[in-house]
């Protein structure tokens, strides 16, 4: 049964009066992306690497193993409707992990369900708004966020400037997952002057740990012409395993673990219109 078959899923309305306090007001020079961002030891020479790993907080065990294993400068990206969320993005934060929300949206294929209170294009303004308004309000300390999935959605830029205008709104930096090469989001980024990064690898398309090993070279290979990447991989045992035996030996071979806002491009601020 596809999941646009099934009734609409039932979302918390967010009045306009508490939307904004979802993510707690920041001062002005500090917004959410750089108050819990996690500080990036200096580079003195090294090349950067942000990993960043999806779909945390639906498998309980893989998601407390990335938790509990991974270094502080691996960021976790966490699915809105996972079990106990509160409770995992606290523990991720205790760990030192800088967090992200994963944002589900909507997929090219129809056979594939993005999740329960995804965007979708068919959406009216309101409604992804409302949507978006719910997943950010699910456990907080974020910096950001990043489409789960996504491959639609993300190149359908009227849905995609109402996702950018609260990002910039709430002062939260945008992880383009980079699921179709049409996505609209970097553009809208820049236009609506949100902090934004790119993902250039996926480490796990296949989850072995060979295979995941033939990702991270290619990673390492992109970081040394790009002067940095971004990786995003998943909690699955293989990844994990990969990550565990590869992390110790970055720095021997002049790369740096970097949490992900270290990578954050910054665009210049929207002009404001004088009256």
């Amino acid at each position: 049964v596809l999941f646009r078959s099934l009734p609409a899923p039932t979302v918390p309305t967010v009045p306009p009066s508490i939307a904004g306090e979802l993510t707690p007001a920041a001062p002005i020079d500090r917004p959410p992306w750089q108050r819990y961002a996690v500080p990036s030891p200096p580079l003195r020479g090294r090349i950067p690497i942000a990993l960043v790993i999806d779909d945390v907080g639906i498998d309980q065990a893989r998601s407390k193993r990335a938790i509990d294993q991974l270094p502080a400068m691996v960021t976790l990206s966490l699915l809105p409707y996972g079990a106990n969320i509160e409770r995992q993005a606290e523990a991720a934060r205790a760990r030192g992990h800088e967090i992200i929300v994963h944002v589900s949206m909507e997929s090219d294929s129809r056979s594939v369900d993005p999740g329960p209170n995804a965007l979708y294009v068919d959406l009216a303004p309101d409604e992804i708004a409302r949507r978006l308004a719910w997943a950010l309000s699910r456990f907080q300390g974020y910096v950001g966020f990043n489409n789960h999935m996504g491959s639609r959605f993300t190149s359908y830029e009227p849905g995609m400037r109402v996702v950018m205008a609260e990002a910039e709104r709430r002062g939260l930096m945008f992880l383009d997952s980079k699921t179709a090469p049409e996505a609209v989001g970097v553009n809208l980024a820049t236009e609506y002057a949100v902090p934004f990064a790119t993902r250039q690898v996926f480490l796990d398309n296949d989850m072995s740990v060979a295979a995941v090993k033939k990702q991270l070279a290619a990673l390492e290979a992109i970081a040394r012409k790009d002067n940095g990447a971004v990786a995003i991989g998943h909690p699955h045992d293989g990844t994990l395993t990969a990550l565990e035996e590869w992390i110790p030996t970055v720095e021997a071979k002049g790369f740096l673990l970097v949490p992900l806002t270290a990578m954050a491009k910054v665009p210049a601020p929207r002009a404001t219109t004088r009256n």
